[in-house]
């Protein structure tokens, strides 16, 4: 039975030990990490609420295009910078919000809905 309690904690010891993982600290130098889908638009950073636009908003004008795509892991910081759309994704205006703006997608007539951050 001694064994058998020994033999036991040896591999409970083992299994913990490969499941840590050590994290390097850069310090508060480091960049911001972020998984949410932002776009940089004049500074104000808008987050995607989805392709939900099935006429409930009217199309603008175009504000810009999407100009430098980060890794989805890093935080854009530029204007017209996003850590998911591709660059040349065009942005466009509605005139239902001004705090809302519609983006191009690859399905025609349909449009991604970003909403910018409280």
């Amino acid at each position: 039975m001694k064994k058998l309690f020994v033999m036991w904690s040896f591999i409970l010891l083992i299994i913990s030990g490969c499941s840590m993982e050590v994290q390097e600290s850069k310090g508060p130098t480091s960049e911001s990490a972020s998984y949410a889908a932002i776009l940089i638009v004049n500074g104000d950073q808008y987050l995607s609420v989805g392709t939900k636009n099935q006429g409930e908003y009217t199309l603008g004008e175009e504000v810009g295009k999407v100009e430098t795509r980060v890794p989805p892991g890093v935080l854009p910081k530029d204007d017209f910078a996003s850590n998911y759309l591709d660059e040349g994704t065009v942005i466009y205006s509605i005139l239902e919000n001004g705090d809302v703006l519609l983006v191009e997608t690859k399905e025609e007539g349909v449009y991604e809905v970003v909403e910018k951050s409280q």
